[in-house]
């Protein structure tokens, strides 16, 4: 089945890119409405697989993309205009410009951490761009998969977008296949199979991965209220962010007034039994549950403290949790950690910070909470991240005008706006002769009046700064 899928997509790839700009913006809006339709259908579904509050789902699946469809239901029809560039001298009586076209049939892995948004998102962008997409959703968000492939039926032809359901021996069996171009969102482990998949055929791949993403709360700040944001930005999806702050790095006088403002926030937030809950995102499965369990468990043996939080309250359930006395040699301090878990390191100065953000791979993101312009400017000339938050948490992620994407091991490409389109666009490189002034003239043979026409053209080349 999934080969005469593809198929059918390889036969339609020559008209999907063609498809004219009326035609993908009808698509577009009614997928938007559609999308309204089935607010409370999606609300379920993310109810039903992650324990996601609605109003949660619709800040963090829902609104930002419906905020893409509105910003490409007002640019595409620029976006899809060549773009003219400059013809140099030597090339007069010709007109240059760049064709944006799409790069074929496309295959999207989409992760189950937000499984809607992550799925309909880059689905939609590569439609924008005039591409088939085969979309493989996470076996982990069951119900969600169901709601996704009955909302992009009701916009979609099969030929246009179709999905594959299944788990790893399903992405293996897509892998195989001879795609244009690959769009995967997940881990930098599982990343790394689904390159050396792709270069076999040769295919170009989009890799938005993960990574330890910090925190420097400078001197200064109001902990309380710095706090609360990542506060959210932890504890919203229950961690399970590939943006959410992954650590925080701070000065000793800090750690008191950021221990109780976490506590307050927690007690504040979710009132209620965190294990039953309904505002408290659940762990996917109990195996990424006791995962977390593990690296807690680990800390603690190589001499962290656990001064808030710490238990798995339930299969699904983790709570909230701080850890200070923290070293490199736990897991914790290595690997992405993907839940609910805050650690703390202390640092002397802003420069011990860098040096222990650049110690690790570049993140996906990074924060700086400061109220001095020096110190911002410092983190950001002497760090690398996908992209940075000033004073707040996970927003510039949610602005579709920003690239998204990682640098280095978080990822490849960008996507988000105007950088989708281009990142699913083939940069299809276009000169149109109108006349010819002789350029025959410099073919062979070449003759010593050749010659010395071209060391003065040479010369005139050189001599341009």
């Amino acid at each position: 089945m999934v080969s005469d899928l593809f198929a059918l997509h390889k036969n339609n790839k020559i008209a999907q890119k063609n498809t004219s700009y009326s035609y993908r913006l009808r698509k577009l809006k009614k997928l938007k409405s559609t999308m309204i339709e089935y607010n409370s259908k999606i609300c379920d579904a993310l109810k039903a697989d992650l324990n996601k509050a609605s109003l949660e789902t619709e800040l963090t699946e829902i609104m930002p993309t419906i905020s893409m469809l509105n910003y490409a239901i007002k640019e595409l029809k620029n976006w899809m205009k060549d773009e003219k560039v400059s013809t140099p001298l030597l090339f007069k009586g010709a007109s240059s410009y760049i064709r944006y076209e799409g790069k074929g049939n496309c295959l999207i892995i989409s992760p189950w951490n937000y499984p809607f948004q992550l799925s309909v998102y880059p689905v939609v962008t590569s439609f924008m761009a005039g591409n088939t997409s085969i979309l493989k959703p996470s076996e982990f968000t069951p119900e969600t998969n169901k709601v996704v492939e009955s909302l992009l039926k009701a916009v979609f032809s099969e030929s246009e977008v179709a999905v594959v359901h299944g788990a790893v021996k399903e992405s293996t069996e897509l892998l195989k296949l001879d795609f244009d171009h690959i769009f995967f969102t997940g881990s930098t482990e599982v990343g790394k199979i689904v390159m050396e998949a792709a270069s076999k055929n040769l295919a170009s791949v989009s890799l938005e991965l993960g990574g330890k993403s910090p925190v420097f709360i400078d001197k200064g700040v109001d902990i309380e209220e710095v706090m609360k944001k990542i506060s959210w930005g932890k504890l919203v999806n229950a961690g399970q962010t590939c943006v959410a702050p992954d650590y925080i790095l701070t000065f000793e006088q800090n750690l008191s007034k950021i221990v109780s403002s976490f506590e307050n926030y927690v007690k504040e937030s979710y009132p209620e039994d965190l294990k039953t809950n309904e505002d408290y995102c659940h762990i996917i499965t109990e195996k990424h549950a006791t995962r977390l369990e593990d690296l807690i468990k680990d800390a603690k043996e190589k001499g962290a403290k656990i001064v808030f939080g710490g238990d798995k309250l339930a299969p699904k359930v983790f709570e909230p949790t701080i850890l200070t006395h923290t070293n490199k040699d736990m897991k914790i301090m290595q690997e992405e950690i993907f839940g609910p878990i805050l650690p703390v390191v202390i640092v002397k100065d802003i420069n011990e910070a860098l040096d222990y953000i650049n110690s690790n791979h570049n993140p996906l993101a990074s924060y700086i909470f400061s109220n001095k312009d020096k110190s911002i400017d410092k983190f950001l000339e002497q760090s690398f991240s996908g992209g940075v938050t000033v004073n707040d948490i996970l927003i510039n992620v949610a602005n579709s005008k920003l690239p998204f994407g990682g640098a280095g091991k978080s990822g490849i490409g960008n996507y988000h706006g105007i950088e989708g389109f281009k990142e699913f666009s083939n940069h299809r490189a276009v000169m149109k002769r109108k006349f010819d002034l002789g350029t025959n003239y410099f073919f062979p043979p070449y003759t010593d009046s050749k010659k010395s026409l071209i060391k003065t053209l040479f010369k005139k080349f050189s001599s341009i700064l």
